[in-house]
């Protein structure tokens, strides 16, 4: 399981040239299957448009220091950003709020969204640790709000 904040910022390699085609500055996932459809791409070249996207097929692999693509066409790729929803209420099935989205966890391969890791401000952290909310707990969601069973799974 990995996080996506461990691969926004990562460079962004074409494995063909082994030019480096930037950085990666979001991530892109559909809510609805929980699958990540690309990533959006900071490029290096200050001549070029300075955003690119690179749909989840053209990414061969998610490494720990790089992030390799072959022939990204730059398709058009939609779904909610993992900055965006970093940040979002998150309540439990009576309505008391239980912290705000610290991070998105997704598996190795980098294509699946698993569930949540939750905060509940900087000192509750801090003593308590953050928790993890995953799939099958959360009732529902919209773009800022999200609503979990009963509480959460540390």
């Amino acid at each position: 399981m990995r996080r996506m904040r461990d691969i926004v910022r990562l460079p962004v390699i074409d494995q063909n040239s082994g030019e480096r085609l930037g950085w990666v500055k979001d991530i892109v996932y559909n809510e609805k299957d929980n699958t990540v459809s690309g990533v959006i791409v900071e490029k290096d070249s200050l001549l070029a448009h300075p955003l690119e996207n690179m749909s989840r097929d053209d990414i061969v692999s998610f490494g720990k220091d790089s992030l390799a693509v072959n022939n990204p066409e730059g398709k058009k790729i939609s779904g909610a950003s993992w900055s965006q929803k970093v940040g979002s209420k998150v309540f439990n099935g009576e309505g008391d709020i239980k912290g705000t989205i610290g991070d998105i966890y997704v598996d190795n391969t980098v294509r699946k969204v698993l569930g949540y890791e939750i905060s509940d401000g900087l000192f509750a952290d801090l003593m308590k640790g953050r928790e993890a909310v995953f799939e099958e707990n959360i009732l529902c969601e919209s773009q800022d709000v999200v609503v979990i069973e009963g509480g959460s799974l540390s």
